[in-house]
């Protein structure tokens, strides 16, 4: 795959420039992006950044950038790269700090957060104060698909740029290609480690998006086996002034 092609899948602008113009919304929205590890989340969260000018939060990565700068935030957190999970406290505390700040006013795009009940009981006032509707956007994929992506993704270790040597391969083997950085593979998606987070999801994500679903929050569902182009125009064209849920694709 030439780098003009793996780019006509990532940049909003070259795919359907007509919802991106005509997207609007009635008041600010809180997208809640929720899947199994591998289902495209932290893509579609970075496309629909760019498509929306709101601010992509992924716990993870506020996580991962505490770790690489060495805060006492990152040494409390050091264990998420070998498969542990943060708790609920500290990671409550990075996104409400992050959500403080002004682009968040607009909207927000939370990658996976909140991940457990007790976050959710902390989000969901947070949102209020800042009227913010939430809107679940659920990335349905089989678990086979999920070992498959998960054990073939990488990303470059200098700008960041995230690869599957299946799906979206690089260009040259082991290189970046917009900065010809090194790529390398996230530890917790190694093989010994992925029942261990299936396992997390299962019992204690997923439950949460069946929580918000009750409580009458707008839900989006979306088949994660679809190009990233489509899901981006599905949610576009969707989390617009509707009140009902919606099964697209």
């Amino acid at each position: 795959m030439d780098a003009a092609r793996r780019h006509s899948l990532v940049v909003p602008s070259q795919l359907n420039t007509a919802v991106v113009a005509s997207f609007t919304t009635s008041k600010p929205l809180a997208v809640l992006l929720y899947g199994i590890p591998g289902s495209g989340k932290g893509t579609l969260g970075r496309m629909l950044s760019q498509a929306t000018a709101w601010p992509h939060i992924s716990t993870g990565d506020l996580l991962r950038k505490h770790i690489s700068e060495g805060t006492a935030t990152g040494q409390a957190s050091e264990g998420i790269l070998s498969g542990a999970f943060a708790a609920d406290t500290l990671v409550n505390s990075i996104v409400a700090l992050r959500m403080r700040e002004v682009d968040c006013r607009r909207g927000v795009i939370l990658d996976g957060y909140p991940r457990t009940l007790e976050q959710t009981m902390v989000l969901l006032p947070i949102l209020r104060r800042m009227n913010l509707e939430p809107v679940l956007v659920r990335l349905n994929l089989d678990y086979t698909e999920v070992r498959v992506r998960l054990q073939a993704r990488c990303h470059c270790a200098v700008c960041g740029t995230i690869y599957n040597l299946i799906h979206l391969p690089p260009r040259l083997t082991g290189r970046c290609d917009d900065c010809d950085g090194r790529l390398i593979g996230r530890e917790d998606d190694q093989a010994d480690l992925l029942s261990k987070r299936i396992e997390h999801y299962l019992t204690r994500t997923a439950p949460v998006a069946q929580f918000l679903e009750a409580s009458s929050v707008r839900v989006v569902e979306l088949n994660a086996t679809e190009t990233p182009a489509r899901l981006l125009t599905a949610i576009l064209s969707r989390i617009t002034t509707e009140n009902r849920i919606e099964e697209l694709l």
